[in-house]
């Protein structure tokens, strides 16, 4: 498949006259591709060339590699496909000669095939395959914002440096909480939770994309399998799915209010959205911090975003303690004046502080997150579309909620420990 594909580019490309050349990248191209590998063809076009000619040329060229390709977009537009079953991936990029000095963010990637091609040795690959199957089945494979994990050139680079995947394990075992990794000369400082100076650019962290929990989910993975080996790891069962009168009777057990806010869910690339509805599930959490929120997690389904959240009450009390200005200040009699008839209790004074005890304007969690949105900012997105959200109730989040989503939510557990 790999040599018709570069056989298809290279006639395409001679065809067009255009000076280009095409060259395999990827996990295939290094041979440490799990199943059902995409295949990634990159062509390559003289650095001098303009970025709009570079897109508009790069997608010509890929349509009649893949005449059913769909067009994707990262930094710049490129092409997806299927071919007799395989998944393609082509991608324009600039032929430059120092990794450094890219042009765009793609160009760096055939430099990263050839350091990976050079540096691993004979049976490496398939370390590099089971580590990859190690974070796969445990949640923290791939760079994409959905995921916030390891990339498929970070694993490689790990086996590079460790040797294998046992000895993988046990280094990352112990690491603490700053990581940073390099293959010998080091680099720029990052602030990350891991960071590994990429061998071809020391400017970049290969690491970048890497969360905090995806790195703690990594190490206490590693400390279990080190304690009990298990395939388990590797491949995990399927989540013991829990009925409506399950899940029903398990909130009602936590005694807790479990609210969901949905969006329709917008035309737009995961990587993309992802942030945008990490950044609204803290404003909603923040907007709601005086019901002691205990969770949350933001979901996309096939036509709606979904935030769910779990807090330890549903209500508030009639009364809200409103801070005043400390007794010595300007401000403090002007304080006495504006609330004197106007408190439920006060004012009086904590320490050296005024108070008063004020009617609240909002007691239901609905209410106050409607009313608290104005005043922060949510994902670009649903801070435009805010006016049409749905709240449900917790009897409505049991009613409607997917199973599968909601037990998840609730069970919270690994996915070697189901």
């Amino acid at each position: 498949m790999v040599e018709y594909l570069l056989n298809k580019a290279r006639e395409v490309i001679a065809e067009s006259g255009v000076d280009a050349d095409p060259v395999l990248v990827g996990s295939v191209a290094k041979g440490t591709y799990l199943s059902d590998p995409d295949i990634d063809l990159f062509i390559r076009f003289p650095p001098d060339m303009p970025r709009e000619t570079l897109e508009k040329t790069g997608l010509e060229l890929a349509r009649k590699i893949i005449p059913n390709g769909i067009e994707k977009y990262a930094e710049h537009p490129y092409l997806h496909g299927t071919i007799r079953g395989f998944e393609v991936d082509v991608v324009p990029c600039y032929r430059i000669t120092d990794p450094e000095k890219k042009i765009s963010a793609v160009d760096r990637t055939p430099f990263h095939t050839e350091f990976v091609k050079e540096h691993l040795h004979e049976g490496q690959g398939d370390e590099v395959r089971l580590l990859k199957g190690f974070m796969k089945g445990i949640g923290v494979y791939g760079a994409e914002a959905r995921i916030a994990g390891f990339s498929g050139y970070l694993c490689e680079l790990l086996i590079i440096k460790y040797g294998s995947f046992s000895r993988a394990l046990h280094e990352i075992a112990k690491w603490k909480k700053k990581v940073y990794l390099h293959l010998g000369n080091g680099g720029a400082e990052f602030k990350a939770p891991v960071v590994f100076i990429d061998p071809v650019d020391s400017n970049r962290n290969v690491a970048s994309a890497v969360s905090e929990e995806s790195k703690a989910k990594l190490i206490i993975a590693a400390k279990e399998f080190i304690k009990e080996p298990s395939l388990r790891f590797f491949f995990p069962p399927p989540i013991r799915e829990m009925n409506r009168h399950d899940l029903k009777h398990a909130i009602e057990e936590r005694g807790t209010c479990i609210s969901c806010v949905i969006f329709s869910k917008p035309n737009m690339v995961d990587d993309i959205l992802y942030p945008q509805m990490q950044r609204t599930l803290r404003a909603f959490m923040a907007i709601l911090h005086e019901f002691m929120p205990l969770h949350g997690e933001a979901y996309a389904t096939h036509d709606e975003v979904l935030f769910l959240m779990e807090f330890e009450r549903a209500k508030l009390p009639a009364i809200e303690r409103h801070e005043g200005p400390p007794v010595w200040t300007e401000n403090a009699v002007k304080f006495l004046e504006k609330w004197e008839h106007n408190a439920m209790s006060g004012p009086y004074v904590v320490n050296s502080r005024l108070y008063v005890d004020r009617k609240r304007k909002h007691t239901s969690l609905p209410d106050v997150l409607r009313a608290g949105v104005k005043n922060y900012n949510l994902g670009k997105y649903f801070e435009k579309h805010k006016d049409s959200m749905r709240i449900l109730s917790t009897e409505e989040v049991i009613k409607k909620i997917d199973e599968k989503i909601l037990t998840e939510f609730l069970k919270r557990e690994f996915t070697w420990k189901r």
